[in-house]
């Protein structure tokens, strides 16, 4: 995950490149609390580089808006592309974070002065390009259409995960906002898994499936945890002061996928997500937009 600092006294102004997701949030906190929210400035957050963005990654933002609305100030989002463009605006989160096409326009929006030029400052926040994670585990012996995997409950693992994931779908060619489909229903669900399905701090595993059959993409998600229906995300209100993350993300994902089933069976979570393989107007493939990420990363 990479900030850019824009130098400039009357604003903040950065940019941002890479995936906004668990990992991503983790990494950027500290130094955009630096360069953003610490400061008290109105600012202008560039999201031209951002190519993948969880409900984790709007609720970072989201809480950052509100500290800079205690301090007085304004904070707007810049050129979002392609899907996290729509998940921002499906999330109704363009209304407590507007979002704007134009540099100058969104200068002038926070009370900066247009005029003014921008450079980048001299040295990028940018972290060193980090190996390729191994993938979580060996997929297991199947057709060339199926991936079997198991992860351990730990955040940790969802880099390794998505290694596997994202190299399973760039092989098959899988449309853009398929794979965006995919990378945000396991972000979500793997997320909540992790973090509230056992009630021990005891190791525990999750098991994943991913199919493509018959022209389309079939997830498959199985816990030993509490029992939880992921259908039941709870109501989603953007104007309210605390951000409920994970019902957020339950809603993105039951918005973007075809279908959702649940069952309990032999006492763990069966989840299954159907993903139908639609074709973008421009041919963009997911491995397009894995491919800015690394790029961006080794900047």
């Amino acid at each position: 995950m990479e900030l850019i600092i824009h130098q400039r006294d009357d604003i903040s102004l950065v940019a941002l490149e890479g995936r906004l997701d668990a990992g991503g949030v983790e990494e950027l906190e500290q130094r955009f609390s630096e360069a953003v929210t610490e400061r008290g400035l109105p600012a202008v957050v560039d999201m031209s580089g951002i190519t993948f963005m969880s409900s984790l990654g709007i609720g970072f933002l989201f809480s950052n808006t509100k500290r800079l609305k205690k301090a007085g100030a304004k904070l707007v989002l810049l050129n979002p592309q392609g899907m996290v463009d729509a998940v921002l605006k499906t999330s109704k989160m363009d209304k407590v974070m507007p979002l704007v096409y134009g540099l100058e326009e969104a200068v002038g929006m926070v009370g900066g002065d247009p005029t003014i030029g921008v450079a980048p400052a001299p040295e990028a926040t940018a972290h060193a390009a980090e190996p390729e994670p191994e993938p979580a585990t060996e997929p297991a012996a199947a057709a060339d259409d199926i991936l079997k995997l198991t992860i351990k409950n730990d955040m940790s693992e969802l880099e390794r995960l998505y290694a596997a994931v994202n190299e399973f779908l760039t092989r098959h060619k899988v449309p853009y906002r398929s794979g965006y489909a995919v990378n945000l229903a396991i972000e979500e669900l793997a997320v909540n898994v992790i973090r509230y399905a056992y009630v021990d701090d005891d190791e525990h595993t999750i098991d994943f499936g991913l199919g493509i059959i018959d022209g389309q993409i079939i997830l498959e998600i199985r816990d030993a945890g509490r029992p939880f229906d992921p259908r039941e995300a709870p109501e989603h209100d953007p104007d309210a002061d605390d951000l409920d993350v994970g019902g957020l993300g339950l809603i993105l994902v039951l918005d973007m996928v075809d279908a959702l089933n649940y069952r309990r069976e032999d006492e763990k979570n069966h989840v299954q997500v159907c993903i139908q393989l639609r074709a973008d107007e421009d041919g963009e493939l997911w491995n397009t937009a894995n491919d800015r990420t690394r790029a961006g990363s080794e900047r």
